[in-house]
């Protein structure tokens, strides 16, 4: 083995969770390459380990978290009202940090006094609990050393619950029903406490139901306290968690977890290759080891399990906003296959409607000035989670036809007859635009990547990446996790600088706090769901191309003649032959970024587009 490949490899095993592994890729492309060559199955198994060190990174609703302070016996020292109002007053809490070490958090339960119904806390150490959601004079005790532990609870207020609502297109009255239920339980007790006659509710329910793709009344509750947390995706093993902590076989907590999300309990004992009279019997532990009654209770302590490990093991966790940054979020439920779809509709309602696509390293935000600048132009820029990214379900076997059918899922739900597109890239807004037809009035294609045959460039940090995710499967799913779960702000900031190394506009770009931050929460969605990147690069890798269209007149290829990542003198004729008719117009000063650098550029290109329809 050579002494780069060695040197590498034995820093890259040393690399503890913070920080310092992701530097260690960026900084050493070269030792990586050279690792890649001469021991790849050493490469794999380090990388395989560094993965499982930590979860994916979350974007939270504070005020979906009620927080209090403890001392190492569990006595609460300090806790914020809502906190307090929940869970009752200062009643030991020893149970819940027994198990809590310096080094990492925990996830536990104890009993709500108010109700007797179970409630999942976290509680961690200040150290690991620094990014939680804790109210400021929880944060004061523990800095203060009056308090050990964080605790964290998972209870969505009146306005994370009411956006959650909205994010899946419920009415106000569906909202005030779902919420009671959560509460109850008992959709009877739920219709009692909103004042509404029982088979009222039931019609509400289902009609929320079919907004939410939730197959049962368990579902509806789970997805929107999902909704209610943020951008949170629980770590892998969360079975074996909701099994240890409710001391359950691995067999009751999948049965559990499969009700939870809407199965009923035969289907989901047919599925478990269990028998019917098993799966009755199971889940009468299930009830009595949990503390619940019926299913929908079960799906609710599911579901704040869920949000409490995703953030306890998160390797990065932020704040999301409030307030006029709110993101209009709307979680769509497919049609053409299960799961959900994340759209972002900034409208107006009137505007001129524009499917905005994300690059395989982003998510569907998109710079606040490009978004303000197409809304002044007439558009409604409508962006979306592709399949596996963000909070988009991963659905189908082939990334790029999946996208095309969740953006006919996105038109129709929205009741929208045609779009144009605007994307960052070139095979998925093709293969979009190729199953819409006529519905799609052309396009703008800002640096679209060409095909991995005709791709010269494989040099620096981003040359060696593709190198890696599209020639080896292994290392690319492993490391793949790696960028997912090891990513924080920081990282994030550094290694998007270093994909732009010596393109002094985009540089530039990046030292703007704006566009940076709006560069970050991008690329924290993409890290949030991975399997949508790594399905993507690697279609990419076996050959995938965009389909070629009947006529691509009405479309534009913008790019900067200073891109460091591709050379479209050398791809021209490529997209002409990809779309005939196509115009492509180079930036003579522009780089890799021209949404950010070249907004007016893009705004007149699209405007030149919406002519010739």
């Amino acid at each position: 083995m050579k002494a780069s490949a060695a040197a590498f490899l034995d820093r890259f095993r040393r690399a503890d969770r913070d920080d310092t592994l992701l530097h260690l890729l960026a900084d050493d492309f070269d030792g990586l390459a050279a690792a890649m060559d001469e021991a790849p199955a050493d490469l794999l198994a380090a990388a395989d380990a560094a993965a499982a060190a930590a979860g994916p990174p979350v974007d939270i609703f504070a005020d979906s978290f009620a927080s209090a302070a403890c001392d190492r016996n569990g006595t609460v020292v300090v806790a914020d009202p809502r906190f307090l109002e929940w869970l009752g007053g200062p009643d030991p809490l020893a149970a819940v940090v027994r198990s809590c070490s310096d080094a990492r958090p925990s996830v536990s339960t104890i009993a709500d006094d108010r109700s007797g119904r179970p409630v999942a806390v976290a509680a961690a150490p200040l150290a690991a609990a620094r990014g939680w959601p804790l109210a400021p004079a929880v944060r004061a005790a523990l800095d203060g050393g009056a308090g050990q532990f964080a605790i964290v609870a998972f209870r969505p207020d009146v306005s994370a619950w009411d956006q959650a609502a909205r994010a899946h297109g419920l009415s106000p009255q569906e909202t005030r029903l779902a919420a009671a239920l959560a509460r109850r339980g008992d959709l009877q007790l739920a219709a009692g406490e909103t004042g509404v006659a029982y088979e009222t509710a039931r019609k509400l329910v289902a009609s929320a139901m079919r907004k939410a793709g939730a197959p049962r009344q368990t579902d509806l509750v789970r997805r929107i306290l999902a909704a209610a947390a943020g951008g949170v995706r629980p770590p892998e093993g969360g079975t074996r968690l909701f099994a240890e902590l409710f001391g359950l076989s691995v067999r009751q907590a999948e049965l559990a977890r499969a009700i939870a999300h809407g199965a009923t309990r035969d289907s989901a004992a047919d599925t478990l290759g269990i028998s019917r009279h098993g799966g009755k019997a199971d889940l009468k532990v299930v009830f009595q080891a949990c503390g619940v009654a019926n299913a929908v209770d079960l799906a609710r302590i599911v579901a704040e399990v869920d949000a409490l490990s995703g953030l306890a093991h998160a390797c990065s966790v932020e704040i999301e906003p409030r307030g006029a940054d709110t993101e209009p979020l709307r979680l769509i439920a497919r049609r053409w296959a299960a799961g959900r779809i994340a759209v972002t509709d900034h409208g107006p309602a009137r505007g001129r409607p524009l499917l905005v696509f994300h690059t395989t390293v982003g998510g569907r935000h998109q710079p606040r000035r490009l978004v303000a600048a197409l809304q002044r132009a007439g558009w409604r820029p409508i962006c979306f989670d592709r399949p596996g990214f963000g909070l988009s379900d991963m659905a189908g076997t082939e990334p790029f036809a999946a996208g095309a059918a969740d953006a006919v899922d996105i038109l129709d739900t929205l009741e929208i007859d045609a779009v144009t597109i605007l994307a960052r890239g070139g095979t998925a807004p093709l293969t979009t635009a190729a199953r819409l037809g006529s519905r799609v009035r052309g396009g703008l294609l800002i640096g679209p990547e060409p095909p991995v045959a005709i791709d010269g460039r494989h040099v620096g940090m981003m040359g060696r990446g593709k190198a890696l995710f599209y020639g080896n499967a292994a290392l690319a799913t492993a490391f793949a996790r790696i960028l997912s779960r090891r990513t924080s702000s920081a990282q994030i900031a550094r290694m998007q600088r270093q994909s732009v190394a010596g393109s002094a506009i985009d540089e530039a770009a990046i030292d703007d706090p704006e566009y940076l931050a709006d560069i970050v929460r991008a690329s924290r969605q993409a890290a949030l769901g991975m399997r949508g990147f790594l399905a993507e690069v690697q279609s990419h890798g076996t050959g995938t191309q965009p389909p070629v269209l009947a006529d691509g007149s009405g479309w534009v290829v913008l790019a900067g003649a200073n891109d460091p990542l591709y050379d479209y003198q050398d791809t021209a004729d490529f997209w002409r032959g990809v779309m005939p008719g196509v115009e492509i117009r180079i930036v003579p000063d522009g780089g890799r970024w021209l949404h950010l650098t070249h907004v007016d550029a893009v705004v007149a290109a699209l405007a030149s587009v919406a002519r010739r329809w």
